[in-house]
């Protein structure tokens, strides 16, 4: 068998596979034996078919797979061999379909391939990013004590929504036709209490709105792009809002009008552990805590957002984009069409231009992810997930029993080891970058996620 490559520039190659005919004729013999084996021919006995017989019955398929075999092994020994990094999998040329198959025959498959840019990194201090930090004003610990205050209250049926009243309301996630997405998000019914709307147009959609009424809008808008508030209301993922389409079916299921609880030790005692907030005092220094914890963990997650997007279009990552939109159209044919390839890439190479980097990233500093990190990505993860209810009795027992089944399955598994690479990546990427930062006030930043938010489903959708 001969294998020779033939670069057509630095991102594409063919592949060449001569396969003689004494290549693949002890792999017909071999096939032929199974076939004897395992075929159930009347009047013979398992293993006791002739040769002859068998090579009647199943002569062609037989000459295909041993062809197809052997060609295929040569092909990925000489990948192997010769150290090449591929992207995508290799696709059959056009000039090298074969009609029929004879015996006896020498054959040449053509394969073509997407080749690996050679990356080289440009990171240095002089790329500067700025992180924010968001300040805590008593604005802002006021706002929540009054949002404790109608969370605490009692609730009555009302037939009409009021300025401070809970709307509850089904959600539907709709694709960029307007219908209803099969498989996207939905939740049968969440809370939306009036007063806490910031956008103006949408609260005046739901102030004098009625049960039953329905109508579109987007999520992002109505939960001011909090992640946090989102996931829990749609019941998805915090790491998945982003990828969510903004627009929702709505309908109104339930209408209750709230009265205020008092700021008092039974109210104190409803929103935290009994003992742990005496007084007002307390309860505000403990929402400030909060608060002052939130933020931080919205503007890390904005700053590393922005910092590896910044980054890895700033590498101008070439990649063979033709070949990569055939071989998706080739193992994907059930998905993909001439008519949206295009759109779909747009995903895949975004994917490929990340993963190239991180990879590039940790070879060049001589970064591994071990096990240990792969489980501290999976307790992390773990933790978020239980984020909003607090991690009080999450001890290492309990995390580690949720752990543990879970990373013996593929999926999660890989997960967690992509995530474990986006931690290293992010620690390798702040250790050479410089980091400003700048105080903000939490309006300031909101604005700032909008903007992002909007690049991003623009991107995406």
């Amino acid at each position: 068998m001969n294998v020779t490559i033939e670069n057509k520039d630095a991102l594409n190659a063919t592949i060449s596979v001569n396969v003689a005919s004494a290549d693949y004729a002890p792999e017909i013999d071999k096939q032929l034996k199974n076939y004897q084996h395992k075929a159930n021919v009347p009047g013979f006995r398992p293993g006791k078919i002739p040769k002859s017989m068998i090579e009647k019955m199943f002569g062609t398929t037989v000459l295909l797979e041993a062809v197809n075999s052997v060609a295929s092994r040569g092909l990925f020994d000489y990948i192997d061999a010769q150290k090449l990094n591929i992207l995508g999998q290799p696709v059959l040329s056009d000039d090298s379909k074969i009609d029929e198959l004879a015996k006896d025959k020498d054959y040449t498959f053509k394969f073509d391939i997407g080749l690996s840019p050679d990356l080289k990194l440009n990171i240095s201090a002089q790329d500067k990013f700025t992180k924010y930090a968001v300040v805590i004003d008593d604005k802002m610990i006021d706002e929540e004590l009054d949002r404790m205050k109608k969370r605490f209250g009692t609730l009555s049926d009302v037939e009409t929504a009021g300025d401070n009243d809970m709307v509850y309301c089904s959600f539907d996630e709709l694709d960029e036709a307007g219908t209803i997405l099969e498989g996207g998000a939905h939740t049968d019914s969440a809370p939306v209490l009036t007063s806490t709307i910031k956008n103006d147009t949408l609260k005046k959609q739901f102030i004098g709105i009625k049960k039953g009424a329905e109508f579109i809008v987007n999520i992002f808008d109505l939960f001011e792009n909090n992640e946090t508030e989102i996931s829990h209301v749609l019941g998805v993922q915090k790491v998945g809002v982003n990828d969510l389409g903004p627009n929702f079916k709505l309908n109104v299921i339930d209408i209750k009008q709230n009265a205020e609880a008092e700021l008092n030790q039974e109210l104190f005692d409803k929103a935290y552990e009994p003992g742990t907030v005496n007084s007002i005092e307390e309860l505000k220094e403990k929402i400030k805590e909060e608060l002052a914890g939130y933020f931080n963990g919205q503007t890390e997650h904005l700053f590393e957002h922005e910092l590896v997007d910044s980054l890895v279009a700033k590498q101008n990552i070439e990649l063979p984009d033709a070949f990569l939109k055939r071989w998706m159209l080739d193992r994907h044919s059930d998905k993909f069409t001439a008519e949206n390839i295009d759109h779909g890439y747009i995903h895949e190479a975004e994917y490929l231009r990340n993963h190239l980097f991180e990879e590039k990233l940790l070879a060049e500093n001589n970064v591994k992810i071990e096990e240990q990190d792969i489980r501290e990505a999976a307790i992390n993860y773990t933790k978020s997930m239980f984020g909003a209810y607090g991690t009080a009795g999450l001890n290492d027992e309990l995390l580690n029993s949720i752990i543990e089944p879970s990373l013996k399955k593929d999926d999660y598994r890989s997960k967690m080891v992509n995530l474990a690479v986006s931690n290293k990546v992010r620690a390798i990427v702040k250790s050479l970058i410089t980091i400003e930062t700048k105080d903000v006030s939490a309006d300031e930043f909101v604005k700032l996620v909008t903007n992002h938010n909007q690049k991003h489903h623009q991107h995406n959708h």
